[in-house]
């Protein structure tokens, strides 16, 4: 029961976590095979994940809304009667700089996790992050 509980909560931590909201399509479903690895974790660890990814879900908790209203503000400027080239710029560098803020964000947890974890571990970890379909344009 305690596992199911465990495994519910990453994947629901690291489906909405900072590499999701980095994507303006949002994270893809997890395969059986990132659960499966996932699982393969002593039950510490995997709490030690969970509450990383979690945590950095809850320092950017607006990111992702500011991230989607300025995606939405560069589609208005871009198909606009008038193009604004000026405006169309300046909303684009302010959204690399939201996707850029999520991505350290992420990065940083990822750095201060990773030393706490095994090679091993460490392996699995990367097994859990972006992939999928994201490497498949």
């Amino acid at each position: 029961m305690k596992r199911n509980y465990v495994l519910t909560a990453v994947l629901g931590a690291l489906l909405t976590g900072a590499a999701a909201f980095a994507m303006p399509h949002g994270g893809g479903p997890f395969g059986i095979e990132k659960l499966k690895a996932f699982s393969e974790l002593p039950a510490d660890k995997q709490k030690l994940i969970v509450d990383t990814f979690s945590a950095v879900k809850e320092e950017n908790e607006g990111l992702r809304d500011e991230i989607k209203a300025t995606h939405e503000k560069l589609k208005d400027i871009l198909t606009a009667e008038q193009f604004d080239a000026q405006a169309f710029k300046e909303t684009s560098d302010k959204l690399q700089g939201l996707m850029a803020k999520g991505f350290s964000s992420f990065s940083n947890a990822i750095a201060e996790l990773a030393p706490q974890l095994t090679q091993s571990e460490r392996e699995i970890l990367a097994q859990l992050g972006p992939g999928g379909h994201h490497g498949k344009h």
